[in-house]
């Protein structure tokens, strides 16, 4: 698979409902930062439109953060935060879902 062009990628987020104002760039960057397994998650959610989906990792998976209205390339980023330090990010991630829970933002 080729790699993924910056400019394809940002158009696909703007498609996705992301703002440029709200550190699209970051996003990006971070997004083609990505290796391994979430690397390949990307690519295929971005040329096969392949939903992202993983199984728990510290209590965290891909449906408990589509629930909370994640997007898909959040979920891909949160899948590599996992891979990368699953402990600490898990911890992260969980603050984030208690907060959504507990102010209602979805």
């Amino acid at each position: 698979m080729n790699t993924i062009d910056r400019q394809e990628l940002k158009n696909r987020l703007i498609q996705e409902g992301y703002v440029e104002a709200f550190g699209l760039d970051q996003t990006i960057d971070n997004l083609l930062n990505l290796d391994g397994k979430a690397a390949g998650m990307l690519k295929a959610w971005m040329y096969d439109g392949i939903i992202p989906d993983f199984e728990a990792i510290e209590g965290i998976d891909s449906k408990m953060l589509r629930e909370i209205k994640m997007k898909e390339p959040a979920i891909i980023l949160s899948y590599g935060m996992l891979l990368k330090a699953p402990k600490e990010n898990s911890i992260h991630l969980k603050r984030i879902l208690k907060q959504r829970i507990v102010y209602k933002v979805k």
